[in-house]
C-alpha cells in the first residue's frame, strides 16, 4: 500500500511538472504571423507612399543633354563615397523649417508633404528653365530605423526604399526571435514635433491596413519578450509522445 502511494505521489508531480512546462513552452502557433481564416487576398495591403517631412535630407541629381560648367547636383558622382556614408550631410539638401529645400540655381522649392515622385516633378518644371531635357532623380539619404529587443540582429538599418513597412525592418533584422512576442510590436516615432508610441499586433492580418504599418526616418521598432515563457519547442506533439513514454517507463521501473 505505501509503495502504491509512493507511485502515485511521484506520478502527480511528473505530471504537474508536465503541465507547468507546457504552460510555459512557446509553441508553433506563439511564432505564426497573421493568424486567420480570411482569404488574404481580400485583404488591401496599406501601400501609402512616404511623404517628405522637415529634417529630411535629399540627394538629388539632375541629368540633362545641356553642357554643364557649374554641376552644382551631382557632386556625390565624383566624390569619396565612404565620405558620403560617413557626412552625407556634405552632400544632400535639407527640408528645412517651413518646408523648403534651397537648390543651387532653382532656388527655394517647396518639399514637405509630397512624396519623392512628386517632388521629382515639380524640380523638373523648375529645371526645364535651366536645362535642356533634364531628369530629375531624389533619394532620401538619412532614412534610418532601428530594430531592437527580441530579434536575432538587432541594430541600426538605412533604408533606400522609403517605402518601407515593418515587416521589411524586422527582415533587415534577421525576424524575431522564438520568443518574440509579435502580438505587441512596439514603434517609437520621433520628428521635429512629437514623439509616439504605439503598438501593433503582426498576428491580425488587419495591421495590414493600420495607418502606421509603414514606416518613417529615426522609427524604433522594439520586439518585447513574451512573458511566462521559458521553453521553444516546434514540434509540441512529439514533445506530449516522449513526455508520455517516459512516464510509463519510470511507472514500470518502479512497479518491478
Amino acid at each position: 500500500m505505501n509503495d502504491f502511494l509512493y507511485i502515485k505521489s511521484k506520478f502527480i508531480v511528473l505530471l504537474l511538472v508536465l503541465l507547468f512546462s507546457f504552460s510555459s513552452c512557446v509553441t508553433n502557433k506563439d511564432l505564426e504571423y497573421f493568424r486567420t481564416s480570411k482569404d488574404i487576398s481580400k485583404i488591401k495591403l496599406n501601400t501609402n507612399e512616404y511623404h517628405l517631412h522637415v529634417g529630411d535630407l535629399i540627394s538629388v541629381q539632375v541629368s540633362t543633354v545641356t553642357n554643364q560648367e557649374n554641376d552644382f547636383f551631382n557632386k556625390e558622382q565624383n566624390s569619396n563615397s565612404q565620405l558620403i556614408v560617413q557626412n552625407p550631410y556634405l552632400y544632400g539638401y535639407l527640408i528645412k523649417e517651413g518646408g523648403f529645400l534651397d537648390l543651387p540655381s532653382l532656388g527655394k522649392i517647396k518639399a514637405e508633404g509630397f512624396t519623392l515622385r512628386e517632388l521629382e516633378g515639380i524640380i523638373k518644371n523648375i529645371a526645364m528653365t535651366h536645362f535642356e531635357q533634364p531628369i530629375i532623380k531624389l533619394n532620401i539619404i538619412n532614412f534610418e530605423i532601428s530594430v531592437l529587443g527580441s530579434v536575432n540582429s538587432p541594430g541600426n538599418y538605412r533604408i533606400i526604399n522609403p517605402n518601407v513597412n515593418v515587416l521589411y525592418a524586422l527582415s533587415l533584422a534577421n525576424d524575431m526571435t522564438e520568443f518574440g512576442d509579435r502580438k505587441k510590436v512596439k514603434i517609437i516615432r520621433t520628428n521635429s514635433k512629437e514623439n509616439k508610441v504605439f503598438y501593433l499586433d503582426l498576428t491580425d492580418l488587419n495591421v495590414l491596413n493600420h495607418p502606421n504599418f509603414m514606416l518613417q526616418p529615426n522609427d524604433v521598432i522594439f520586439v518585447p519578450q513574451l512573458q511566462k515563457r521559458f521553453y521553444s519547442f516546434s514540434n509540441l506533439p512529439n514533445l506530449v509522445s516522449m513526455s508520455i513514454s517516459a512516464i510509463t517507463l519510470y511507472l514500470l521501473i518502479n512497479n518491478n
